[in-house]
This record gives C-alpha cells, structure tokens and sequence, in this order.
C-alpha cells in the first residue's frame, strides 16, 4: 500500500478489550461493580477520546448519572427492572427523545424543542437503561455525511448514517448503541469500527418516533461490543415497544442462546464482490477454510441451481431499495422541500428521482423484493444460513469516501435477521464476516454466529 494508505494501527481480531454488559449481573448484585462504576468508565473514555472521533450530536452525564444510580441500587436490592437494568446506551440520533433534542442530522429540525420518546427510547427507559446521549447520523439517515471519524484510524471514515453509534461503540466509549439499517448502515459501521453490528427481521422492532425515509425497509438494529449484548437488547426492545404493528415480534430465549455448529452454508457474492481487492478477498477465504475444516459444509452458487438464481436476485437488491426509497420518501421530504427547506447534496438528486417516480415504478420494486425474498425462502429450506463479507472493503481513507453498501443490500431488502462479526482483518484494519439467517431466525442466527466466531478466533469449537 502507498505509505499514506497504511492504517494507523495493525488491527488483530479478539484483542481488543472492549466494554460489555450481560455478564456483568452477579457483580451488580454482589455490589463488586455497579451501573453507576460502568457509567464512569464510559464517562472517562468520552471524554479522552470524543474530541478527536466526533462521535455524539449531545451528551447529558449529569441525567445519566442519576439513572445510574437508580438501576445500582435496584440491582443491589435484587430488584432489577429488566436484563438492560443501568445499561448505558448511545442513541442515533434520528430516534427522538424527551429529554434530549433530535436533530437527525437536519437544519430543519435544529433547534426545536425535545420531542416525546420514540418507541424505542421509551423501552429504553422502562427497562432501566441509561441513555448517555444521541450519536451523529447523516442527514436523514442517507444525506449529508457527518462529523464523525473512525476510532481505529481518525484518518478514515466510519462507515454511513449510523455512524455515530458506531465509533462510539468502536472506541470503547459505550458498550452498546442503536443505530437504523436502510442497506448497510448498521452492518457496515460495525465491519469497519470492529465490532459486533445486528440487524434483526424487518418488523421485530417498532420504528415509531423515527420518521424513517423508507419504512417498508429501515430496520432497527445494534451497535454492540458483544452478541450477547445485542440478544438481550433487541429481545427487551421487540418486546417492550413491541414489533411494528402487524408484524411479528423476535423469537427465543431470556439468555443469549448457546454456541450451536451449522451444517450448511451458503455462499453469497453478489453484489459487491467484483469491488472486493484480493487481502479483502484472501481474509474471507481463510475463514472459510477454517470452517470447512471443521466440518461445515461451505456451498458456492455454481454447485447449486437454488443458489444461482439467488444470486441473480440479489445483484439487483440495491436498487430495488433505491426505487422503493424515491416512492416512500415523497412525504414528508416533497413537503418540506415545498415549505423552503433545502438539503444536503446527497439528499438533493433524490429529492428529482422522487418527483418523478410513478406507482409502476413502486410496483416494479415491491415484485422484485418478492422474487428476492421467495428465493432466500427457497434457499433457507437446504441451508442453514448464508455467510459473505459485511463490506466490500475496510474504511477508506477520507471521510466523504462512505463505502460501497451493496454487501449487505439482499438482506436488508428481503428483511432478513443479518450479523457481522468482528473476526477478520485486512490492510491492518478490521473486515466484518456476514452471517444472514432465515426471517424470524434470530435465535439460530446468534447461535451460529456464536460458534463460527469462537472458532476463528480461538482455533477450535466451543464446547455445547
């Protein structure tokens, strides 16, 4: 690589010592640590490492503070609200708050007053958790690119909207953050920031109070430093706020479910693998190697006809998204645009696309996620999941240089529960490995990705 291209650090997968959060209850309750001891070593690392990542819109640890201590003296009566009790989480920064101004990455709404919680933040809240601050989004969650830079190497982006979440979580700033997923903006991040990124079934979540640009297809997902982590947040979210109305809710256990081996995976290349360079490339092909050698049974598309005409369906995944966001976006975006709002430069071409888009155009997109859908259906009854790169790439070198989304795109168009893990490295930074299970297959998506990671990273199966 040219010598302004190599990376700040030589990132290795697992050796990094990061904050979590579930295993910390028989501490709480045994008075060795407390949420309010969590909160300020989180607190200490904000403020060492804030100035230079730019990874909050706001902050408040004085209100931080106080529901710390109430989540330490309830773990300490043995009366927790819930698994997340005195969790500090960061927001993105599209999820409104009553206490806390929402912005999402908008002149529009700068300076309005706090709004009611979103459904989220109130299930937050319910459960005990502590909101430490919202996190930097682009404009809308798919506009102007924000402030915030990669925590592994300041030099570089880290990734899109939810980008905020991500370097916060990356920097060892917060142990777990929420961010939205359009295409790949939880996923993303997560590979690029090194860590764990989840995104759970379209539906599992409710997204009220986050006006998203397209709400047939945003997904609520996590930013966290562990999978169990993520399992206890996302199972306390769908079930406090509920799943979107009409849709089904996540599935599986209390605790985090247990290392399980897949038998069968899938391959998936499309539709960023032609963009993947050959140290991209060679990281996958390792740990796949190391899975095969273990007795999963890796499958490419060419060995496969159910496999090849998935393949075909999720080269076109990314624009399906696309054509569905310029018909849903139309309002509110065509309204404030009438009203003399103006938009970043990446908001503007699709503000035009929206203008022009037609119900047959609408239409056309909603078929084609059929199609993809139906084929991962088909797919999902021989495998046991399907595994590629969370991102064609590690971070680019530049903030304004955000990554190519494709990796991720079948997924989050089909509505697919969909993972990355922290796992693989190249050019001395980290490269996230894909995990998509079948719809509502969260819990044998964790198990998986609980075995496939224990095995690349210590070399050898995790005990059942």
């Amino acid at each position: 690589m040219p010598d302004d291209d190599r990376p700040h650090t030589d990132w290795q997968p697992g050796t990094r010592a990061l904050p979590s959060f579930h295993g910390l209850a028989a501490a709480f309750r045994a008075g060795k640590d407390s949420p309010r001891d969590l909160l300020e070593r989180c607190i200490a690392t904000i403020e060492a490492r804030e100035p230079e990542i730019g990874a909050f819109v706001v902050y408040d640890f004085d209100r931080a503070r106080t529901a710390a201590d109430a989540a330490t003296a309830r773990w300490r009566d043995g009366t927790p609200l819930s698994a997340i009790d005195g969790l500090p989480i960061g927001l993105k920064d599209v999820i409104s708050t009553e206490d806390l101004p929402t912005g999402r990455g908008s002149e529009i709404f700068a300076g309005r007053p706090p709004e009611r919680d979103a459904a989220v933040a109130w299930a937050l809240r319910q459960g005990g958790a502590v909101i430490v601050g919202k996190t930097v989004t682009t404009e809308f969650a798919i506009g102007r690119i924000g402030r915030t830079r990669n925590p592994l190497d300041p030099r570089r982006t880290p990734g899109t909207s939810s980008s905020g979440s991500a370097a916060a979580v990356g920097a060892g700033m917060l142990p777990v953050a929420l961010g939205s997923q359009l295409i790949s903006s939880v996923m993303r991040p997560a590979s690029y920031c090194g860590h764990v990124g989840v995104m759970p079934s379209y539906g599992v979540i409710r997204m009220d109070g986050m006006e998203p640009v397209c709400p047939s297809t945003d997904h609520v997902g996590t930013h966290t430093t562990t999978l169990e982590d993520a399992w206890i947040v996302l199972r306390h979210l769908s079930r406090t706020a509920g799943p979107i109305p009409g849709w089904r809710g996540l599935h599986g256990p209390a605790e985090p479910p247990a290392p399980a081996k897949p038998r069968r995976l899938a391959r998936l290349y499309e539709p960023d693998w032609q963009h993947t360079d050959a140290d991209c490339r060679a990281a996958l092909e390792d740990a796949l190697k190391s899975l095969c050698a273990t007795g999963v049974e890796i499958v490419e598309p060419e060995d496969d006809p159910v496999l090849r005409r998935l393949e075909a369906a999720c080269a076109t995944s990314e624009a399906t998204i696309m054509a569905l966001v310029t018909n849903e976006m139309r309002w509110p975006f065509l309204d404030y645009d009438a009203k003399g709002f103006r938009f970043g430069l990446r908001l503007g071409p699709l503000m035009e696309k929206a203008r022009a888009a037609t119900m047959e155009d609408y239409h056309d997109a909603l078929g084609a996620r059929d199609e993809l859908r139906a084929r991962f259906d088909a797919a999902a009854r021989t495998y046991d999941g399907f595994i590629g790169l969370s991102a064609s790439s590690v971070a680019a070198i530049g903030l304004d240089n955000m990554g190519r989304p494709g990796a991720t795109a079948p997924a989050t168009c089909a509505g697919l529960p969909a993972l990355t893990l922290p796992v693989l490295a190249a050019h001395g930074m980290p490269l996230g490995l894909q995990l998509v299970g079948a719809a509502h297959g969260e819990a044998s998506l964790f198990a998986h990705a609980a075995w496939v990671g224990w095995t690349l990273l210590e070399g050898g199966s995790p005990a059942r």
